[in-house]
């Protein structure tokens, strides 16, 4: 565990100095994997602009919501996606702080760089270079990337004369997943019309505060399918979702000049401590330093 985040948790390969828990493997077991890692952390987690120079980076969000940003453009990651950021490209997380969440990351040298990447033959390779330089920034992963990851944990995990064999063999299963990358889920339109009505009605009164059961009854669902289907479309439970549109709201109500209570209230807190502490753990600093940060002095 992190102690200066004491709320997280966090594993590498190779060790760094901030994971708690790290792979025994040796850093030469795969060259070509550049870092592998686990994150979770409760609160926001500073994360400035960077790049990975000759390597592609890989993030896979198992829990929460992570939103990048690279050249200006913004690209929120839903639990389920994988986001994919390119040779030397900078980027960083929104406002410099990833959100709570829950992820999985691979940094993997470029195979268009090393004529023996993962020992693949020349034909191979060229195929992976080709898939890679096709990959969109958003993936959906596959039902079974969460094993796939964790198999390539324990592995890195033993230091032995298969290790290097298995690594090699399952850091490539995952990269293929991602060429074929699972498909969407059919949602019916009427149910998908649902489900962004509660979430329209929310931005429209965002002091209130339904509890799901609620909205499940606004849009005559049983509360079980409704969390379902708004999972389904928006990647996080309506709650989680809901609170983040909040805190959006609440920065745009922040660059308006509003005072810190007045934005508080607008928003339905009951006290603006308590707005200060929600706002704090969404984007790692309280409301009065993060709009000194944007706004002129």
């Amino acid at each position: 565990m992190d102690k200066r985040h004491p709320m997280s948790v966090r594993w590498t390969y190779p060790p760094d100095k901030q994971a708690g828990d790290a792979a025994f493997a040796p850093p030469d077991c795969i060259p070509e994997l550049h870092q592998f890692g686990y994150q979770k952390h409760a609160e926001a987690r500073k994360l400035p602009l960077h790049f990975h120079d000759r390597a592609y980076e890989f993030v896979y969000v198992e829990r929460g919501t992570v939103t990048w940003e690279i050249a200006g453009l913004s690209y929120p990651t839903n639990a389920g996606q994988w986001f994919i950021n390119y040779p030397g490209e900078p980027h960083k997380a929104r406002f410099n702080h990833m959100e709570p969440s829950q992820i999985w990351w691979l940094i993997i040298e470029d195979p268009e760089n090393n004529t023996s990447w993962l020992r693949l033959p020349p034909s191979e390779r060229d195929w992976v270079i080709k898939g890679l330089k096709e990959l969109p920034r958003l993936i959906r992963a596959v039902n079974r990337v969460r094993e796939q990851l964790i198999r390539l944990q324990a592995t890195l995990g033993t230091a032995n004369a298969s290790t290097s064999l298995f690594a090699r063999h399952q850091l490539l299963d995952v990269l293929l997943g991602m060429f074929h990358p699972a498909s969407t889920k059919t949602i019916e339109p009427d149910l998908k019309a649902a489900v962004t009505f509660t979430v329209k009605k929310m931005l429209e009164n965002p002091d209130k505060r339904p509890t799901v059961a609620e909205m499940a009854e606004a849009v005559h669902l049983s509360e079980s399918h409704f969390y379902k289907v708004f999972h389904e479309v928006y990647g996080q439970s309506p709650i989680a979702y809901l609170e983040r549109l909040r805190m959006e709201r609440a920065c745009d109500l922040l660059l308006k000049d509003m005072s810190i209570t007045d934005v508080a209230l607008e928003l339905g807190y009951k006290t603006s401590q308590h707005f200060t502490t929600v706002f704090k753990k969404q984007f790692g600093c309280s409301p009065s330093q993060w709009r000194s940060k944007l706004l002129p002095p």
